[in-house]
C-alpha cells in the first residue's frame, strides 16, 4: 500500500522584515510561536493582501522559503484564483457537546451497525437499503447542525480491525461537518452526508488479500484496488432504491485529483463536483490518522501537514482551508500535551478561543495517570505550579499508552463530567 509522504525539498531560508513581504512568498516560521499566531498553516503563501497586512499586525519579521517561489508559481496562482471563493460565516452551535453526547453516541453506534451489514450484504452479492442509509445520513445531520464536536470525538473511536466500515462512517461524519461548516443547505447536506458513507462500497469486493496487505503493493494490486471506484459505481446504481447520481460519481471520482492526475478518468477540478472534493478531503484525513495493518496513523496535525503540501495538487485549496478551519486546530478527541508536560485529551472546541479548547486532564507530567479533571482552557485557569494551562502540540494516544476506547467506555464522557 503506498504511504502518504511529504514531498522532499531543499530549504531556502531567509530573514525578511514584514514591510518587505509581497505576494507569492512563501512564510516557513514567523519571529514567534506558531501558537501564538492567528494563522492555520505553519508554513503557508501569501495570496492575498489582506493576508500580509495581517502578518505585519502580528510580526516584525518572519522567514520566506525562496526554494518554492519559482517551483510552486503556477501553484499559487491558482491558489490566488480559488481564495477568492467566499464562503459565509459557519453557523453558531446552538448546543454543547455534554447535552448531545448521549444521543450522538446512539446514532454513531447504529449508523455502525448499518453499515456493517452493508458491508455484509455486498459481500453475498445483495443489494443496498438506500432508505435506511438516507434515515442514518439525517439523524448525523440533525446532530452536526447542533453541534459537531460529539460526532467528530466519537470517530476518534478506531478499531484496526473494523476500519473499512469506521472509515465510511467518520467519512460521512467530516464531510458533514465540512458542509456545514462552508454554508451548506440541508439537502445539500443529505447528499453530501449519503456520498460520505458510501464512497467506499466498492472496496468490499476487493480481494482481502490486496485490501489489508501489511506490504507494498504490486502494480497488478494497485490496479485491482484503484478498480474499487468502478465496483461502487456498479453496487450504487443496482441498489434498491434510487440513490442519487451526485452520490454515485462521488463513489467513481473520489480519487480523482485537481491537477487531473487522479484516477480513473483523470479529469481534473471543472469535472469534479464539490462534493467530490469535500468527501476525498475527509477521505484522505481519516485514513492517515487511522492505524492500519502496515502503519501508524498520524496526528491531526502531521495529517493536516501532509495534506496542506496537497493542496492545489491533489486536494482543493479553498476547502481545504475550510476543513482546517472545521477541525480547529486541536479537533474533539485529539490528543494534547500541555507545556507543563501533562498529556490531555480534547473535548470541545470554543468557538471564539480555537486554541484554548475544553481538556481532561490524564495523565501527570510524570506520564503516569492522574484523576481525571475537566479544564476550560479559555478561562484560563492554572496548575499547581502558578502556570497558565496552555497546549504545547499534539499527540498520539498509543505513544502514551491511551486507550480512547476504553477512556470513552469508563462512561466519564456520557455522564457529562458529573464524577470529575
Amino acid at each position: 500500500m503506498m504511504k502518504m509522504t511529504k514531498p522532499e525539498r531543499k530549504l531556502v531560508k531567509i530573514k525578511v522584515p514584514v514591510e518587505q513581504l509581497k505576494l507569492g512568498m512563501y512564510v516557513t516560521a514567523l519571529d514567534r510561536p506558531w501558537l501564538e499566531s492567528p494563522f492555520l498553516f505553519q508554513g503557508f503563501f501569501l495570496t492575498t493582501d489582506k493576508e500580509i497586512l495581517l502578518v505585519q499586525d502580528v510580526c516584525v519579521f518572519v522567514y520566506i522559503d525562496t526554494s518554492r517561489l519559482i517551483e510552486n508559481e503556477m501553484t499559487f496562482l491558482k491558489q490566488e484564483i480559488r481564495q477568492n471563493i467566499v464562503y459565509p460565516a459557519p453557523p453558531s452551535k446552538t448546543s454543547t457537546f455534554v447535552k448531545e453526547i448521549g444521543q450522538s453516541d446512539k446514532i454513531f453506534r447504529n449508523t455502525s451497525r448499518l453499515i456493517k451489514s452493508f458491508f455484509k450484504n455486498i459481500d453475498v452479492n445483495q443489494n443496498l437499503d438506500i432508505a435506511e442509509a438516507k434515515e442514518a445520513v439525517d439523524q448525523i445531520i440533525h446532530s452536526v447542525i447542533k453541534t459537531p464536536d460529539a460526532l467528530m470525538w466519537l470517530t476518534q473511536l478506531k478499531k484496526r480491525d473494523e476500519y473499512t466500515s469506521q472509515h465510511s462512517m467518520n467519512v460521512c461524519v467530516l464531510s458533514v461537518a465540512l458542509g456545514r461548516h462552508i454554508g451548506l443547505t440541508e439537502e445539500e447536506l443529505k447528499d453530501l452526508g449519503l456520498s460520505g458513507m458510501l464512497h467506499d462500497m466498492g472496496k468490499m469486493l476487493i480481494p482481502e488479500r490486496v485490501l489489508n496487505k501489511p506490504g507494498k503493493l504490486s502494480s497488478k494490486e494497485i490496479k485491482i484496488m484503484k478498480y474499487h471506484t468502478v465496483l461502487g459505481l456498479k453496487i450504487l446504481k443496482k441498489s434498491r432504491g434510487r440513490v442519487p447520481l451526485s452520490v454515485i460519481a462521488v463513489a467513481y471520482s473520489h480519487h480523482e485529483r485537481v491537477d487531473g492526475k487522479g484516477y480513473p478518468r483523470g479529469v481534473g477540478q471543472d469535472k469534479i463536483s464539490r462534493a467530490t472534493r469535500i468527501v476525498a478531503i475527509a477521505d484522505m484525513y481519516d485514513a492517515l490518522t487511522s492505524d492500519r495493518v502496515y502503519r501508524k496513523g498520524c496526528s491531526h496535525l502531521e495529517a493536516i501537514d501532509i495534506m496542506t503540501h496537497m493542496s492545489g495538487k491533489h486536494l482543493d485549496y479553498a476547502l481545504m482551508l475550510k476543513f482546517i478551519e472545521c477541525l480547529s486546530v486541536y479537533p474533539p478527541g485529539s490528543i494534547v500535551q500541555l507545556t507543563n508536560d501533562e498529556i490531555a485529551i480534547v473535548v470541545e472546541v470554543n468557538q471564539d478561543e480555537k486554541l484554548r479548547p475544553k481538556i481532561i486532564l490524564l495523565l501527570g507530567a510524570d506520564k503516569q495517570p492522574k484523576n481525571e479533571q475537566l479544564i476550560d482552557l479559555s478561562l484560563r485557569s492554572r496548575d499547581l505550579g502558578g502556570e497558565i494551562y496552555t497546549i504545547k502540540c499534539t499527540a498520539r494516544a498509543v505513544d502514551y499508552g491511551i486507550d480512547i476506547m476504553k477512556f470513552y467506555n469508563s462512561g466519564i464522557i456520557q455522564k457529562g463530567f458529573s464524577s470529575l
